[in-house]
């Protein structure tokens, strides 16, 4: 493009000089070189003839532009940074089609041959998206979609739901009076494939309390998938009444197993993954123990997730 300019460029020069040229140069027939040289005569001009009376004056033609090779270049240099602008943008775009192409390229690839998991999806250039994929871990179930996450070697299949954000548990005192059942963007079944399909599944749970107890007094629990109720907390490995600080033996009072149990009106926290499969996934949240004076409680509860 730039070569094509700079031709251009010369060629206005070159026709601008050529002008001048013209314009500063006399016919070689204006001149006399002697006596011999005689001007050019039409073949009707009679030298014996009486001059006749002179006409009218033409009409005076407007005056041109004077040309200024400087002007030129100078256009010349923007149109060519507008044009350099220009091409940078169509780059751009152009860029931006062919990822999007890319994309539902392998979408429609992966529907023609359905997945069962994000293990499935296929590899383009040693590298796999990560994004939104359909996968059918078992043909009794509906296809559904789930997000998938490529980390190196590893996979990560994700199922969202309702309860993702902090959540404030509801001003009320009695046991598990604060009651919140999961709302997963896809159904239990199709989940439950998953699982039976991949393994290595978890899903995070926290709980943030002032003076707001979980299982002193049993005011929290949660049911599995299948509706029974549980009364353990993330990291405590199945542990009845326990949360992970009382399988490490370092909660705030020793006394109990969970740091909230310690109900000392200092905010505390419990939290980690609830690992055991046949329970999974989380179906509801019970929570209490947050109507009196200065009692609150805030509970997380992460993606279900699926490793390999």
């Amino acid at each position: 493009m730039k070569l094509i300019l700079s031709c251009l460029l010369l060629s206005v020069v070159f026709l601008h000089l050529a002008s001048c040229y013209q314009q500063c140069t006399v016919p070689l027939s204006a001149l006399q070189c002697g006596d011999n040289q005689q001007p050019a005569t039409h073949p009707s001009y009679n030298q014996n003839a009486i001059p006749g009376k002179r006409g009218a004056p033409g009409i005076k033609g407007e005056k041109g532009e004077t040309g200024n090779i400087h002007d030129v270049r100078a256009n010349f240099t923007r149109n060519a940074a507008r044009l350099d602008r220009v091409e940078e943008r169509l780059n751009q775009v152009e860029e931006l089609c062919n990822k999007t192409r890319m994309e539902l390229l392998e979408q429609q690839l992966a529907d023609r041959n359905q997945l069962r998991s994000c293990q499935d999806v296929p590899t383009k250039l040693h590298h796999r998206r990560n994004g939104l994929y359909t996968i059918q871990p078992d043909d009794s179930v509906r296809p559904f979609t789930v997000d998938c996450s490529f980390q190196g070697s590893s996979v990560i299949t994700s199922i969202g739901h309702d309860a993702e954000d902090e959540t404030e548990v509801t001003t009320c005192e009695a046991h598990r009076c604060h009651r919140h059942e999961i709302h997963y963007n896809i159904g239990f079944p199709q989940m439950r494939a998953l699982i039976e399909l991949i393994g290595n599944c978890r899903q995070f749970i926290k709980y943030r309390c002032h003076d707001s107890m979980l299982f002193r007094g049993e005011y929290a629990g949660w049911l599995s998938w299948d509706g029974e109720m549980q009364i353990y907390w993330g990291g405590a490995n199945q542990q009845p009444n326990s949360c992970a600080c009382g399988v490490a033996g370092n909660c705030a009072d020793s006394a109990y197993k969970c740091n909230c149990d310690a109900n000392d009106r200092v905010e505390r926290e419990d939290s980690g993954y609830l690992t055991y499969e046949d329970h999974l996934p989380v179906h509801t949240l019970y929570f209490g123990d947050a109507g009196g004076s200065g009692e609150y409680g805030f509970y997380t509860l992460g993606k279900l997730e699926c490793m390999g």
